[in-house]
């Protein structure tokens, strides 16, 4: 499900998946905290059967220049490109406005996402306590690993067009 966030349109999207993943961030939470990464080990088919959020230019499919429409990337210090996701509407707020920009945000399953970013770097919720960088090794193993369990895709004709 794609949806257009215009500055106009009320935020109404956000009420209606404010409380994805409520329970998973917290327990994103606490297993930064574990030192052991017991916690991570035990989080991560969750993670990876839950919906997750990616914001960009999807409408279309093509960007302004014909090319394939990407989410939104970051660079690192090192000037390497890293792909930022989302376990939550509230997260997006770290890097985008959706009041002040136009923008597009993605549901999508976050096995399907790590098979569609192989060889990316990506960091889920940026900027906040419930934060953790995938290299790409980690994304290509996990993506391989739990794509089976992602949910059916529904049928084109009958999924919610993008807004």
């Amino acid at each position: 499900m794609t949806r257009r966030i215009m500055s106009e349109e009320k935020m109404e999207w956000r009420e209606d998946l404010s409380l994805l993943n409520k329970e998973l961030e917290e327990r994103i939470i606490e297993a930064n905290e574990d030192k052991t990464l017991i916690k991570w080990s035990k989080l991560l088919p969750d993670l990876m059967t839950a919906d997750i959020l990616v914001v960009g230019q999807f409408a279309g499919g093509n960007n302004a220049n014909g090319d394939k429409a990407v989410g939104l990337l970051l660079l690192q210090k090192d000037g390497k490109e890293i792909v930022p996701f989302f376990t939550n509407p509230e997260r997006i707020n770290a890097l985008v406005s959706p009041e002040k920009n136009n923008c597009d945000v993605m549901r999508i399953n976050a096995a399907r996402f790590f098979k569609s970013i192989k060889g990316r770097t990506a960091v889920l919720n940026p900027f906040s306590p419930c934060t953790r960088v995938f290299s790409p090794f980690e994304i290509k193993v996990l993506g391989a690993e739990y794509i089976d369990k992602a949910p059916p895709v529904e049928n084109s004709s009958d999924a919610e067009k993008p807004e």
